[in-house]
């Protein structure tokens, strides 16, 4: 079973057989589904449901000659209503063991590879003959997260004109970490300094400060999977849905992260605190996202 699930309203789908009812329902009553012919004969296809706005289930699997569909995975999804970010190298990596791809960017406001699992996989199973990655320069992309658990604390406080200085300063490390990549000595030297110095600041901050009064926000990969990730994220706004089958209430926190926005779907009964705007977010989540067309 998908331990996410219970991120769009189904925490009590907890044996095979309600996971496999859940599953056919999607196939049978599916609102979309996509079918691409692929280089083995059989064909791609992918049914989706959605069980509440904006949030539901895909299937996918394989139609072989006779019309016999083979469920090969499914995921639970939240659809983004947030306006994506344009990077403007993506990778397209295919999973071996499935028709499960996962997109991967560098960022410079994360400070790491931002692994997502990928959710448009149509557009981009036409990609197998060719091999398992890809690159694509200037695409736009959506991110989302399902979180299992989740807890509300207490924002950190802000000095006057503390934010205007920290942009300045994001925008003068990006474009640092930029030619630094590209083999700028000077800047790469700059920037090792620079975190020496912030290190050391930061040694004397924690013994009289706690921890989530010096970090505002982080974003750190989370365990082995490559796409869940420890947040600590600004909340913007949040609003409650109910999955139309279970009737359970699952929360939608829209939140900045590192100046990164995106949306996080969480169960109620899974979320410690109230999400209110302007409070800060943490959990562990499973990072989605969705790649766009060239801009």
């Amino acid at each position: 079973m998908h331990t996410f699930l219970k991120a769009i309203g189904f925490s009590k789908k907890t044996s095979q057989a309600d996971i496999d009812n859940l599953i056919g329902e999607v196939v049978d009553r599916a609102e979309s589904n996509k079918v691409i012919q692929k280089s083995n004969g059989c064909k791609f296809v992918e049914y989706s449901k959605e069980f509440g706005e904006n949030f539901g289930i895909t299937v996918r699997g394989e139609e072989d000659e006779n019309g016999e569909f083979r469920v090969g995975h499914y995921f639970p999804y939240l659809k983004s209503t947030v306006k994506g970010m344009v990077e403007n190298e993506v990778f397209i990596h295919k999973k071996v063991d499935s028709d499960a791809y996962t997109g991967m960017c560098d960022d410079n406001r994360l400070g790491v590879s931002l692994i997502f699992y990928l959710q448009n996989v149509a557009d981009f199973i036409k990609l197998e003959p060719t091999g398992i990655q890809q690159m694509f320069n200037n695409r736009e992309i959506k991110l989302v997260a399902l979180a299992q658990t989740g807890k509300i604390i207490l924002p950190t406080q802000k000095r006057i004109y503390s934010h205007i200085a920290s942009k300045i300063d994001k925008a003068v490390t990006s474009q640092l970490m930029d030619d630094a990549r590209n083999g700028d000595m000077e800047a790469l030297d700059y920037l090792t300094y620079n975190d020496m110095d912030k290190n050391a600041a930061l040694s004397e901050r924690i013994r009289h400060e706690d921890l989530f009064s010096i970090v505002e926000t982080c974003f750190i990969p989370y365990g082995s999977e490559s796409d869940l990730y420890t947040v600590l994220g600004n909340i913007v706004s949040s609003r409650q849905l109910n999955n139309k089958v279970t009737g359970e209430t699952i929360w939608i926190l829209r939140i900045i992260c590192n100046d990164i926005e995106f949306e996080v779907a969480i169960n109620t009964n899974d979320l410690l605190g109230m999400p209110l705007p302007g409070m800060r977010f943490k959990g562990v989540v499973w990072m989605q996202g969705e790649v766009g067309a060239k801009k």
